[in-house]
């Protein structure tokens, strides 16, 4: 060409058919073309035409000298002429379709697959093109001849097939070393003159027939040959992981299943309003045979032997995922890396598709869930292991889409290796529409893993400044180290992910037949999406409290100089550490960053209830002795100690609960060292927070919703929650305390449904509308004195509706 372009060459066609291996080139539109028809065999009009070309191509180059050539003036330097390319091409409009009309003159390899390209200009592979609508098989099944092709020896010209064969991830010694199954696979040897080829490009290698990588033979270059190399490497170590992995599975299921067979619960676990108790021997939740003195059902010492059993094979498994963890970071691409090669900065186009096929999303899915700090400790080996896979997969535009992007729920696979043969099948699950399901992205989730490392850290950092050297400080710190890399692998892939431009947090709520575009859309669906998200980042918190306000200050006071023993310690943080991400909506938590055992709550009323959406205050303090002993609890939200808002909440703030032991309950029902404070808090919304409250009064008898007593009751009590749960709370003098974001986002988000509830209560109970506080003593109702609470004189009537009304104003102001 007689000019010179700076214009990006567009990259090609991701949907162009891979089927035709033998174009290996594609003729750009503007390039002269001479045709010569199969009729035409005159010599001299061929010459002539070739003549004109030549003389067609010299008057272009002379016309486009002017306008062609690059001048660099004073010898721009690198960094300059970057920046001024860069501004040149943003203005540059890009095409409207991935398909060109102009394509580039692009190699294309043997195998019908086409060369990575790095189109967004960072380091680690090309712009991704996902979309959330073509699950990952379709985009694969593109390169599957690129996996199980066949191809001629480059020596004798013989057939060679792709091999296959089973990984094993042994153990391997040496950095860069893979397992010697593994490597084995990345090799093409020709069965007729035992010449060696890579298995990725062809290109002949110096390796024997049976060459096992650089364990064996330390002249095997293989794994570092080309990107298609490294891309095979990457499937067959994802194949051997889904077979090992969907092995174990089924493995467990069929201990799980023989497990529940022989051990058969003497008594029930489930309290009143379906809540779960901890049990002891006979019905433990917590594994067959566990707990203390290893008692289990059967003869002799049967369950603790099975109990060990277990244990030994999950320490088993857990080795062996770490081995492939492992190996797979250390192959996958590493742009960022002081000796990056090729294959790190423009990897095959496939493996991220690899990835989202695999079983290994399902694996982090269930790391990243897991809220067991324990259980971190336990297998912190495998959670290293996991970070650093994390941290890898961030640094790759390919890789981290596996990360970043919504998953498609998968409902049945053979594993990656037999479908790539197409010796098995891979399903999703889809809705009634036939619109495949998809959970939210592992970064979601490894966000939250984050959020109870960061309440860890708070809770545990005065701790560690008393400790005094005993095995739970110990422990301690192990999980400090470890939520400390978690928090870090955090930073480092938000860093990572901003250099590339991608980021998390897109929209995979499946769309519901009601959800839409115009009339037919529920913007119901969309406040209580809203407000769940909004809960969530609420939900917990450690925050200075006004300690001089606490219910339990004197408890404070008198605990000041007193230590917990470090169990307890450590118990009461990794449960704290839980909640961060466990609390459901409806429930938050402030945790004093001083004391941690000074916490205050929020409950909001479930909805079909006299306390729907109404926010009730507790005052929480965790004794020296918990867990062995329950927390104790006190509820602020009595109307300033006039309102009785539930046989089981007094107006003294007294919680009745035999959770918490101040009321007889079954011994099922009971405080064990087993129990949790999240027990607690579900226990008072689920079974205090009741559609029927009356009937929580022992001999009142079995609820009846429709009895006369019981509807006159919900008819005072959401009276009361009206006045003291929500209008209360929309003053200004709650601007600037503790509960000021939750107060705003609870009811800005819910403010129309609330209306419209209390709207609902309104017109059964006309005193809403002209609420005055009577000075009648009920002690069913609980309202007990005449009191004035900032609305003017006391015999002045107020219209809830209108207080409500005026105080969402407020609050939007806030």
């Amino acid at each position: 060409m007689a000019g010179t372009s700076l214009k990006r060459p567009l990259s090609p066609s991701k949907t162009s058919s891979p089927k035709d291996p033998k174009r290996a080139r594609v003729q750009p539109k503007d390039e002269d073309v001479i045709t010569i028809d199969d009729d035409e065999d005159d010599l001299e009009t061929i010459l002539a035409m070739i003549k004109e070309s030549e003389e067609n191509e010299k008057r272009k180059g002379e016309s486009s000298k002017s306008t062609d050539v690059i001048n660099v003036d004073d010898f721009e330097d690198d960094a300059a002429m970057a920046r001024r390319l860069a501004a040149e091409w943003g203005t540059e409009p890009e095409p409207v379709e991935t398909r060109s009309k102009t394509p580039e003159i692009v190699d294309v390899d043997a195998w019908g697959t086409e060369p990575s390209t790095n189109s967004s200009k960072t380091k680690g592979g090309s712009s991704s093109s996902h979309a959330d609508n073509i699950p990952p098989d379709e985009r694969l099944a593109q390169f599957r001849s690129f996996f199980n092709a066949e191809r001629n020896c480059t020596n004798c010209g013989k057939v060679v097939k792709s091999p296959r064969g089973f990984v094993m991830f042994s153990v391997v010694t040496k950095t860069g070393e893979l397992p010697p199954s593994l490597t084995t696979l990345l090799h093409a040897p020709c069965s007729s003159c035992s010449t060696n080829h890579c298995r990725g490009c062809f290109a002949p290698l110096e390796c024997p027939k049976s060459c096992k990588g650089l364990s064996k033979n330390a002249k095997c270059t293989v794994a570092s040959c080309c990107s298609g190399a490294r891309a095979l490497a990457i499937f067959e170590c994802l194949g051997g992981f889904d077979r090992q992995f969907l092995g174990e599975r089924a493995t467990a299921e069929s201990r799980v299943l023989a497990l529940s067979e022989q051990q058969m619960p003497t008594s029930g676990s489930v309290g009143p309003g379906g809540t779960g108790y901890g049990t002891d021997a006979g019905g433990s939740y917590r594994g067959y045979g566990r707990g203390r003195g290893g008692r289990g059902r059967g003869r002799g010492r049967g369950a603790k032997n099975q109990s060990s059993k277990t244990a030994e094979l999950k320490s088993h498994w857990d080795e062996i995922v770490v081995r492939a963890l492992t190996t797979l970071t250390s192959i996958l691409p590493s742009p960022y890396a002081d000796s990056a090669e090729v294959y790190d900065m423009l990897p095959h186009p496939s493996i991220g598709h690899l990835l989202s096929l695999s079983q290994l999303p399902e694996l982090l899915g269930s790391l990243l869930r897991n809220d067991s700090v324990t259980d971190w400790i336990t297998r912190s080996e495998l959670y290293y292991a996991m970070i650093a896979l994390l941290r890898r997969m961030a640094d790759c535009e390919l890789t981290v889409e596996v990360l970043i992007a919504p998953r498609f729920c998968m409902e049945r696979s053979s594993g990656l290796e037999d479908w790539m043969w197409e010796d098995g099948e891979i399903t999703w699950e889809k809705d009634k529409r036939g619109i495949i399901e998809q959970d939210p992205p592992l970064y979601d989730h490894f966000k939250k893993l984050t959020k109870q490392c960061e309440a860890f850290m708070a809770g545990a950092q005065h701790m560690m400044d008393d400790g005094d050297g005993d095995d739970e400080d110990d422990e301690t710190i192990r999980a400090v180290s470890l939520c400390g890399d978690i928090i870090a692998a955090r930073d480092d892939m938000e860093r990572a992910m901003s250099v590339l431009g991608r980021e998390s947090g897109r929209d995979v709520t499946p769309a519901s037949p009601s959800k839409g575009k115009g009339k037919n859309r529920d913007p119901g669906i969309d406040m209580e999406k809203a407000y769940s998200q909004a809960c969530e980042t609420l939900s917990f918190k450690h925050i200075e409290i006004d300690l001089s306000q606490y219910n339990y200050h004197n408890e404070l006071k008198t605990t000041e100089s007193a230590t917990r023993t470090p169990k307890n310690r450590l118990h009461l943080i990794k449960e704290l550490a839980t909640m961060a991400t466990s609390l459901p909506p409806g429930i938050w938590v402030r945790v004093d960053d001083v004391r941690n055992d000074a916490i205050k709550v929020m409950i909001a009323g479930p909805d079909g209830t006299p306390y729907s959406d109404g926010l009730f205050e507790f005052d929480c303090f965790m004794p020296l002795t918990y867990p062995a002993t329950p927390p104790l609890m006190h509820l602020r939200t009595t109307g300033g100690g006039t309102v009785r808002f539930n046989p089981n909440l007094y107006n003294g703030g007294k919680v009745c609960l035999s959770l918490l032991g101040t009321w007889e309950g079954r011994p099922e029902e009971k405080w064990t060292s087993a129990s949790t404070f999240l027990q607690v808090l579900v226990s008072i919304q689920s079974m205090i927070l009741v559609e029927t409250p009356y009937y929580n009064e022992p001999g009142h008898g079995k609820a009846n919703p429709k009895a006369q007593v019981s509807l006159e009751y919900n008819r005072e009590i959401s009276q009361q929650t009206c006045r003291w749960a929500m209008t209360e709370w929309l003053k200004d003098s709650y601007k600037n305390g503790i509960w000021k974001d939750v107060i705003a986002s609870h009811f800005t988000i819910r403010k129309d449904k609330i209306r419209q509830k209390i709207l609902e209560w309104a017109a059964q109970n006309p005193g809403i509308r002209a609420y005055s506080q009577s000075s009648r003593r009920n002690d069913i109702y609980g309202v007990l004195v005449e009191s004035n609470h900032g609305y003017g004189a006391s015999a002045k009537s107020l219209d809830l509706v209108t207080e409500f009304d005026a105080g969402i104003a407020r609050v939007e102001r806030w």
